[in-house]
């Protein structure tokens, strides 16, 4: 058989039955990677020992044949090897396409991929699983808290879904089937790809991810300059409000605030009318300080009013001196 053809009926055969294919609760390391211009999304949960030996390796999104196909490949390499061999796997993959040789042993079936060496515009669907096992590699998910939600910061990678998650949750119809909707006040976006990486990008300043079984269930921006914190850009996907999932990133944001940038006490800006969210707000401490700000009326990078009234309240609650959440 030759190899293009046993490219073939390798691809096919892993697009069909994928191995270690879905969530795993027990991960320990985490990571996503995306390829925009395909729209492959991919995710690698793995569960370490305490010696780094990869013990299980599971993966999840949507993709194409030979994503999907690398990342069933890529998996049952990774179990029982530690992070310097994925390391050695990777560059011998790349090396392999880059050559067209693919008579390296040390590559398994993932030797297959020699083949991408005349089709470049592929190859970055055959590394995509490697690039988000890079990034599951670099570090654990270290906060976790009462329901398995895990914490960590966002980067760039995580952008196209908080833009996703923050949309999903205040515009539309979609974000209906939640109580945060401002459907009825504000059409156009809430938010958009530049904004969300300037707040990444902003000093003293953190996108906050709320995971769970390595899948994006809501986000805040937390800063804090002079003593004074701000939360904002919060976000719980729809069909997850209601069941704590708020009060956790509300709390993790307040101690990130309070214990890395000492801030004091906490602001927010929330519009006036949305009493309900208001009342939420002052449930756990939040009062207004008397402060209002006006809404940006014809800047529809912030929306597009339905109506004339519309203005931002401004809230405040000094942090407490001990930790809000403890590990």
């Amino acid at each position: 058989m030759t190899l293009s053809a046993l490219y073939c009926e390798t691809i096919l055969a892993h697009n069909r039955l994928p191995k270690n294919f879905g969530p795993l609760t027990s991960a320990t390391h985490c990571g996503e990677g995306r390829n925009a211009s395909c729209g492959d999304q991919v995710r690698m949960a793995l569960q370490l020992s305490n010696r780094g030996v990869i013990e299980a390796c599971r993966f999840e999104g949507e993709s194409c044949a030979i994503c999907t196909a690398s990342a069933s490949m890529l998996s049952q390499a990774a179990i029982g090897a530690r992070r310097a061999k994925i390391v050695d796997l990777h560059t011998a993959m790349m090396a392999q396409m880059d050559s067209g040789i693919g008579a390296d042993q040390a590559l398994g079936e993932l030797a297959v991929f020699a083949e991408l060496q005349a089709h470049p515009a592929r190859q970055r669907c055959a590394l995509l699983p490697f690039d988000a096992m890079a990034r599951a590699l670099a570090g654990p998910i270290t906060e976790t808290v009462a329901g398995e939600l895990q914490f960590r910061a966002a980067d760039d990678d995580d952008i196209p879904a908080i833009v996703a998650l923050v949309e999903s949750a205040y515009r539309g119809a979609g974000s209906r089937q939640g109580w945060t909707t401002e459907a009825d006040l504000l059409d156009g976006q809430r938010t958009d790809v530049a904004s969300v990486a300037a707040l990444i990008q902003t000093p003293d300043s953190q996108v906050l991810l709320a995971l769970r079984d390595c899948q994006l269930l809501g986000c805040a921006q937390v800063e804090a300059h002079d003593g004074v914190g701000y939360f904002g850009m919060f976000a719980v996907s729809p069909g997850q409000q209601g069941g704590g999932i708020g009060d956790q990133i509300l709390r993790r944001a307040e101690q990130i605030a309070k214990d890395r940038y000492q801030a004091a006490v906490m602001t927010m800006t929330v519009i006036s009318v949305r009493q309900e969210l208001i009342a939420y707000y002052q449930r756990r401490g939040y009062r207004p300080s008397g402060q209002r700000k006006a809404f940006p009326y014809g800047d529809e990078r912030f929306g597009v009013p339905k109506r004339g009234d519309l203005e931002f309240m401004v809230l405040v609650k000094s942090l407490p001196t001990t930790p809000s959440v403890t590990d």
